[in-house]
C-alpha cells in the first residue's frame, strides 16, 4: 500500500529542525535524492533577475522511513515574511509524517532584499521570483527519489502560502488535492482556467481582518469573496451547483461548511467558514482536528 509524503521547497542539503534529526546531504552525485529518516534539506538554483540563487526546500520524512514503501508528498506553504521551518516544527504536522502517513516538504520563499523572511510571488510582494517554476524545479528533484510517489502530491497554504496553493491549483497539474487556509483566490488567479480536475478544501476566517471573508481591496492584494473563489474552483470542474451544508466542530471552534460534490473525475470543491476566527487559528485543538480532517480528505484522491 502506497502512503503519501509532504513535501516543503528546497533542493540542497537539509539542515535539521528537530533536536533528534540529522543534518543529511540528500542529492547524490549523479542528481539522484537519497532521504534518510527525519529532516533533509536541498537547495535548487534557480535564475531570478538575471542571478542563480540558492533556494532551500525542506524534506521531512518518518524517523523509522520504509525503504521498500512508496509515499505520497504533501507540500506545506508558509505565510508572507515567513520561512517553511514555520510549518516545519508544527506538532501536527510532524505526528502525521512520523506515523507514516506522507513526507512533507517545506520549501522557503523568497525575498528581492534578501532577508530572511520569504514571500509567495502573486503580483504584489517584493520578490520577483518565478514561484511557479520554483515548484516544477522541486518536483524534478523529488521524481528522482525511489521513495516518493508525485501521482500522489498535495498541497497545503497558509496566507500568502495559500495564495500561491490557489495558483498552482490553477496554473500546473502537479496536485490531486489543495487546501488553502484562510485566503481565498486573488481575482487575477480567479480568472486563470486549470489545467486538471482537484479537490480543493478551502477554509477561512469569519472576521478575518487581513483577508476579508467577502473580499475585495486589503493590504496584501484584491481578493474575490471566500464564497465565489469556492464557485469558481466549482464551476470549472462542473460541480453540482448546490451546496451540502452542515455545521462542524473542530475542537472549540464552530464553523459552517459547505461541499459542491460530483466535480470532474469524482473530485470535490468544500469550503469552511471557521465562525468568530479571524486570520489563522487560535486554538490547539482545533489545528489539531483541522489537520487531521486535511490529510483525511486528501487520502481519497
Amino acid at each position: 500500500m502506497k502512503k503519501i509524503i509532504i513535501i516543503a521547497f528546497c533542493i540542497t542539503l537539509i539542515q535539521s529542525c528537530n533536536k533528534d534529526d540529522k543534518i543529511t546531504d540528500i542529492v547524490d552525485t549523479t542528481g539522484i535524492l537519497n532521504l534518510t529518516g527525519g529532516t533533509n534539506q536541498v537547495t535548487i538554483n534557480q535564475t531570478i533577475d538575471g542571478n542563480s540563487v540558492p533556494r532551500l526546500v525542506y524534506i521531512k520524512t518518518p524517523q523509522n522511513l520504509n525503504s521498500s514503501l512508496s509515499y505520497p508528498i504533501v507540500f506545506f506553504f508558509h505565510g508572507a515574511e515567513g520561512s517553511g521551518q514555520d510549518f516545519l516544527q508544527n506538532n501536527n504536522i510532524i505526528e502525521l509524517i512520523n506515523s507514516e502517513e506522507f513526507i512533507g516538504v517545506f520549501p522557503n520563499g523568497h525575498s528581492n532584499n534578501g532577508s530572511n523572511g520569504g514571500f509567495w510571488n502573486l503580483g504584489s510582494e517584493p520578490t520577483n521570483a518565478d514561484d511557479v517554476e520554483f515548484v516544477d524545479l522541486i518536483i524534478d528533484q523529488l521524481v528522482t527519489s525511489p521513495l516518493i510517489d508525485t501521482s500522489k502530491a498535495y498541497a497545503i497554504g497558509f496566507s500568502n502560502g495559500s495564495g500561491m496553493v490557489n495558483l498552482l491549483g490553477k496554473s500546473t497539474s502537479h496536485f490531486n488535492a489543495i487546501a488553502p487556509l484562510f485566503s481565498q483566490q486573488i481575482l487575477s488567479t480567479g480568472d486563470l482556467t486549470p489545467t486538471k480536475a482537484m479537490s480543493v478544501f478551502q477554509v477561512n476566517g469569519e472576521v478575518d481582518g487581513i483577508i476579508p471573508l467577502n473580499g475585495g481591496v486589503s493590504s496584501v492584494g484584491t481578493f474575490m469573496s471566500a464564497q465565489n473563489s469556492a464557485l469558481n474552483w466549482a464551476n470549472h470542474f462542473n460541480c453540482n451547483s448546490t451546496a451540502i451544508q452542515e455545521d462542524l466542530n473542530w475542537g472549540n471552534t464552530v464553523l459552517n461548511s459547505f461541499t459542491f460534490s460530483n466535480c470532474d473525475d469524482n473530485h470535490e470543491i468544500k469550503y469552511l467558514i471557521a465562525l468568530n476566527t479571524g486570520h489563522g487559528f487560535t486554538d490547539e485543538q482545533t489545528e489539531s482536528v483541522a489537520y487531521n480532517q486535511i490529510w483525511e480528505f486528501f487520502k481519497q484522491y
